[in-house]
């Protein structure tokens, strides 16, 4: 029975050529449905509409500026002894303008670490005045650690000789300087004096 009735059934569509047409129109809607529907459950990770490319340039703009704003260690230890020729100027002549000159290499935070250790108003004064005599002679100028940020810390070791109108002394100098790469340059960003203190905060 069911035979003779889809015999009969495909029988009518072959004859009419207008139902046939619409019965092949049916059936490549439904496929072509099908398919526009499995193509917009798919994944929008995998889709590349140049947004991950951008993205992925992005962060390698960044990383290399940060790498460019790293100091390589054997500049800063260059750095740091040059630096020195004038932050440890304890002539009367030229110390003065020595040190004005090489706090402009340093942050606000180090010059006020440095003043407070190394080069006080007293000692500043007793310098021009020719009341304190004194020299230092640097022994070790040593690139230490390089931190995430690109800064170097350089480790700085010498020998400070001073006479204020008694005997001549001298003391041990020990201190850390945080070196840093900015705009201007590189820069003194940092300073932790190691050196014993005395009462009153200087090694003078």
């Amino acid at each position: 029975m069911l035979y003779e009735i889809a015999r009969e059934t495909i029988r009518r569509i072959v004859h009419d050529k207008i139902l046939l047409a619409l019965v092949i129109f049916g059936i490549m809607a439904f496929f072509y449905n099908g398919m526009n529907s499995n193509s917009n459950h798919e994944p929008s990770v995998g889709k590349d509409d140049g947004s991950n490319q951008v993205a992925q340039d992005n962060r390698a703009s960044e990383m290399g500026s940060q790498a460019a704003v790293g100091v390589d260690p054997k500049l800063a230890t260059d750095f740091v002894h040059w630096w020195l020729t004038s932050a440890m100027d304890y002539s009367q002549q030229t110390g003065k303008k020595n040190h004005e000159q090489a706090f402009g290499w340093m942050s606000p935070q180090a010059v006020t670490a440095f003043q407070q250790a190394y080069w006080s108003q007293p000692v500043a004064d007793g310098i021009v005045a020719g009341t304190l005599v004194a020299a230092f002679q640097p022994t070790s100028v040593i690139a230490e650690a390089v931190n995430p940020d690109g800064s170097v810390v350089v480790g700085v070791t010498g020998t400070l000789v001073y006479q204020a109108g008694g005997q001549p002394a001298s003391q041990k100098i020990v201190a850390d300087l945080l070196i840093r790469r900015e705009r201007a340059g590189l820069r003194v960003a940092g300073l932790y004096n190691r050196t014993a203190q005395t009462s009153s905060g200087s090694v003078l």
